[in-house]
């Protein structure tokens, strides 16, 4: 549901429903967190993907191959700030990370 709501630009609806899982006692998840990058980039909020990404590392959750995709493509493309990259490196999941020996 969220997924859909991103996806048609409601984000406020989406955020508030985020806000209810949490007080719930049902945190969003890694794949909800990465919807939500997505949505935030889609509509250009990017003070929430900054915001956002700063909570993924507060949870210890990983970003996908699509979004980390998203957010470099808008590093270069100068959206988002560069100081962001240390960020996101450290949500970039270690076995995206590891090279075969």
């Amino acid at each position: 549901m969220i997924s859909g709501l991103c996806g048609e630009g409601q984000l406020k609806e989406a955020e508030d429903m985020f806000l209810k899982m949490d007080e719930s006692g049902f945190p969003p998840d890694t794949v909800t967190c990465n919807v939500f990058l997505q949505g935030y980039i889609k509509n250009q909020h990017y003070d929430d993907v900054g915001m956002l990404l700063h909570e993924m590392d507060g949870r210890g959750y990983s970003l996908d191959a699509s979004t980390l995709s998203l957010l470099i493509h808008q590093i270069a493309a100068g959206s988002l700030d560069r100081s962001m990259l240390k960020l996101i490196g450290r949500l970039v999941p270690k076995e995206l990370m590891d090279t075969p020996s």
